[in-house]
């Protein structure tokens, strides 16, 4: 998947599904990551922007996709500019995360490689959000 200008891939383990940006309602008081709230199969979801997640991109993107994940025993819908598709790696591609990189997301990132000669972050999606920090949201 990409969002602002970075190529992202999370372990298909952790997705439920992919679909089009659906209507999102902010929450007030929520993290700038928070992109707000959405009706995703009857249930209500937290939508998180990954591009803010992973701090500044060099340009201002329409979130089209969403890919939803499991954290814990909720549901998370990732935002993100497109998803790129399915596919399988060899773990030997990737790296340990940098220590200065890892001090900027320690919760999500879990690995870097290339992948067509483009940098790779790989994350954690069970990592995306706090179970306490979902709490504080749906109780806002």
């Amino acid at each position: 998947m990409r969002s602002d200008n970075r190529f992202c891939a999370l372990p298909l383990a952790s997705v439920i599904e992919t679909l089009r940006s659906p209507p999102v309602t902010a929450i007030a008081g929520a993290p700038e990551w928070v992109q707000g709230v959405a009706v995703i199969r009857g249930a209500t979801v937290v939508i998180v922007d990954l591009g803010i997640l992973l701090g500044p991109g060099s340009a201002e993107v329409k979130q089209a996709r969403v890919v939803t994940l499991r954290v814990g025993a909720r549901v998370v819908g990732l935002a993100v500019e497109s998803i790129i598709g399915v596919r399988e790696f060899d773990r030997t591609m990737l790296s340990e995360v940098p220590p200065l990189l890892l001090q900027a997301h320690p919760e999500v990132l879990t690995a870097i490689g290339l992948l067509d000669g483009e940098l790779m972050l790989v994350l954690d999606g069970s990592r995306i959000i706090t179970e306490q920090e979902l709490a504080r949201l749906e109780n806002s």
